[in-house]
């Protein structure tokens, strides 16, 4: 019996091994096929498993081939070649939960957002039962984990109104390790953009204190992948480039505003499209380097920014310029939106930023203006702008420019900028050398109806500008600038833009003008510097076309009034040494100014000259028959001349009642007076042309004698006169 009894134990014990063998077996194998075939029931979707596999011996739980489909069944939302598991069983009589390591191989996740849903959302909605929270605390769980790993991962994220697609691949992630009693966490990831770019990072998290530390690298990064989202706010149709950047990043996790950023950035190849597929902004490098942004303190501080081969499309079309129009109206109003609580940990200071160095090379800005009727387009390239700090004068910057003007004129600036007052404290200079004044040829045929033949321009300007206050002295040049005969169509202005020219070139086509200004007012800001300089100068050009005779008195030193008109009388033929005096000022303005003409128009007064000449005839006849010589300029009384006429003809009694003149109109003859009158005119134009012509050497192309009055003059004297006219012509 004893042996029997016996033989069964030995018999119970294999059986029972084998049969818990038998169960830990097929424990995995089991768990698997009801996970599989119950996953809808448990968590809403269906689910694959190649194999769960148990190693007892070593603690290690792997589990091959999973995928977790999407709600359709058939595609798979996330999968993973193959998650290992490993524990290690000593510490679970400790209470202690130890992880060796865990490995997850080849994970692949598919992401698509539809508006503010998720292919995931339904896993993560929340379950609507309740359940009662234990009111007795327990021993926090106890827990190491080590050595977490995650290879060659790849995550597909999908923007479905925006058909967009980001792709992550070479996914790894890399963590030593934490524990429950551990105030630190350490990963490092680390990934590749199937677009173009790579991703490295460090990231330390600080639980005692909620800090956290990244150290981040970022290997050209293809731009592209964010050009949906910049197109979602910009008229754009293309976006290129790539960054790279190499970052330090701390922060709160408790509060956005601590945060400090520093670090290296550059951006390589940049190119922005229009929406007509224009290059509107490119450049070749933009490197930044950023010292500190500490949002805690506002505070920003850029060592330097260098910007190489930058070019820039502006263009002006209907009122509005291209980078105006990139800017895409906000399709809802911001009014209702509801109120974001403020984090009151911001200090609430304004923002405190310093750039010590700023550098630009081989800049190149397109411009063209359609607002014209005539085709603009000019080009300033070979540009270089150097902005830095000034060693003694730490808030002021040294500000040099440079740049060549549509390949033949250069510009170019130098001064300093009070930055903590950059509007009202500056010191600038400015020259301009070799303008092709044939440039901006639309420009005088839309707004003035005149081509450019030619021209050159030189300008300098120099100026000081304090708070309400403004000092200025400017100097501009022209050679042979010269405008063609003014078009037929009705333009913006009418200004006699030629006679301007003409009144100030001289002999030798050159315009030099000086033009000092001093300000003081509200006006006097950075932004209104350029307005008031050229202001000043404008108006000079508007003054010599609307009154040339004043400025050219001026220019000339003489008297305004010596130049307005030409007095003469009617009884000579040559003007007085006054009228000859002016004659010659105005032949030594020709001869010095090719550019301009001379009309003299013929004024008088035909009936009151009648009226006159009446009168020297009766008053000569009177003094020849007293024998007193004819040539005295001796007045005669009225009373005398009419007894005079009278006593030689009775029949004009009825006349000695009225008016003089009258009578003694008729007792010369009006007929004789007017053919005296009309061989006046005759001998005073002929003296004016020989005088000109001969005496003075003026070229007959250069003055015009004008006898006819026109319309539009109404002369009130009896004397003739010649009114002065410069006008346009010479060279033009």
């Amino acid at each position: 019996m004893k042996n029997k009894s016996f033989k069964k134990r030995h018999l119970i014990i294999p059986g029972i091994i084998l049969f818990i063998a038998i169960i830990l077996f097929a424990a995995p194998r089991i768990a698997k096929t009801y996970f599989v075939k119950h996953s809808q029931e448990l968590i809403g979707r269906k689910v694959a498993i190649g194999k769960i596999r148990i190693n007892y011996f070593t603690g290690t739980l792997r589990i091959t081939d999973l995928k977790l489909f999407e709600t359709d069944g058939a595609t798979a939302f996330a999968s993973f070649r193959q998650l290992k598991v490993n524990l290690d069983y000593l510490p679970l009589f400790r209470n202690e939960f130890v992880v060796r390591y865990i490995s997850l191989d080849d994970p692949y996740v598919q992401v698509l957002q539809d508006g503010s849903r998720f292919n995931f959302s339904d896993l993560i909605e929340a379950d609507s039962a309740t359940s009662e929270k234990d009111t007795i605390p327990g021993e926090p769980t106890k827990y190491i984990i080590n050595n977490i790993r995650i290879s060659r991962g790849f995550v597909k994220y999908q923007d479905i109104p925006l058909n967009h697609t980001i792709s992550l691949d070479s996914l790894d992630l890399q963590i030593p390790g934490f524990t429950w009693n551990s105030d630190t966490a350490n990963l490092d990831v680390g990934f590749n953009f199937v677009e173009g770019g790579g991703i490295r990072s460090g990231f330390s998290v600080n639980q005692a204190d909620s800090t956290y530390s990244i150290n981040l690298k970022i290997d050209s990064l293809n731009l592209e992948i964010i050009e949906p989202y910049v197109a979602g706010n910009l008229n754009i149709s293309d976006i290129k480039g790539y960054y790279s950047g190499d970052l330090m990043i701390k922060g709160s996790i408790t509060s956005v505003m601590q945060l400090f950023v520093k670090g290296e950035n550059h951006i390589s190849g940049f190119l922005l499209n229009d929406t007509l597929n224009r290059t509107i902004l490119s450049f070749s490098d933009l490197d930044i380097g950023l010292d500190t942004f500490d949002l805690s303190r506002s505070l920003l501080r850029i060592n330097n920014v260098k910007l190489k081969n930058p070019q820039v499309l502006f263009e002006l079309k209907d009122s509005v310029n291209n980078w105006t129009a990139l800017m895409k109206s906000s399709a809802t109003g911001q009014a209702d939106s509801p109120a974001q609580p403020a984090d009151t940990a911001a200090s609430g200071s304004e923002f405190s930023y310093n750039i010590p160095h700023v550098e630009l090379t081989g800049g190149t800005i397109l411009l063209s203006d359609k607002n014209l009727k005539y085709p603009f387009s000019y080009t300033i390239d070979s540009l270089k702008l150097d902005l830095s700090e000034i060693p003694e004068s730490k808030d002021r910057i040294a500000v040099k420019l440079s740049a060549l003007l549509n390949k033949t004129g250069t510009i170019s600036t130098e001064g300093s900028i009070n930055m903590a007052d950059p509007s009202n404290d500056l010191d600038i200079s400015l020259e301009i050398k070799q303008f092709r004044m044939a440039d901006v040829d639309a420009y005088f045929r839309h707004y003035f109806g005149f081509p450019v033949k030619g021209g050159l321009m030189n300008f300098s300007t120099a100026n000081t500008l304090r708070p309400r206050s403004l000092e200025s002295t400017n100097h501009i040049y022209f050679r042979r600038f010269n405008l063609d005969k003014k078009l037929p169509e009705k333009t913006d202005y009418n200004v006699p833009l030629r006679l301007a020219i003409g009144i100030l070139s001289d002999k030798d086509g050159i315009i030099d003008l000086k033009a000092p200004v001093k300000m003081k007012g509200d006006e006097v800001k950075i932004i209104n510097l350029g307005r008031i300089i050229f202001r000043v100068i404008g108006n000079l050009f508007v003054k010599a076309a609307l009154s040339p005779l004043n400025l050219i008195s001026q220019l000339q030193g003489v008297d305004e009034e010596s130049l307005k008109q030409i007095q003469l009388d009617l009884t000579n033929e040559s003007p007085d040494g006054k009228g000859l005096k002016s004659l010659d000022i105005l032949s030594d303005i020709l001869n010095k100014k090719p550019l301009l003409n001379l009309d003299l128009i013929y004024c008088i007064n035909r009936e009151k000259a009648i009226d006159s000449l009446g009168y020297i005839y009766t008053r000569n006849d009177f003094l020849r028959s007293t024998g007193t010589n004819v040539s005295s300029d001796k007045k005669i009384s009225d009373s005398i001349l009419v007894r005079f006429v009278l006593g030689r003809n009775p029949a004009d009694s009825s006349l000695a009642s009225g008016n003089a003149g009258v009578l003694f109109v008729k007792y010369a003859g009006t007929e004789k007076l007017n053919v005296r009158l009309d061989s006046l005119m005759k001998r005073q134009t002929g003296f004016i042309i020989n005088y000109l012509g001969a005496e003075r050497a003026l070229p007959s192309n250069r003055f015009r004698i004008i006898e006819t009055t026109p319309d539009s003059i109404r002369p009130v004297s009896a004397a003739p006169s010649f009114r002065i006219y410069l006008t346009e012509g010479g060279g033009q």
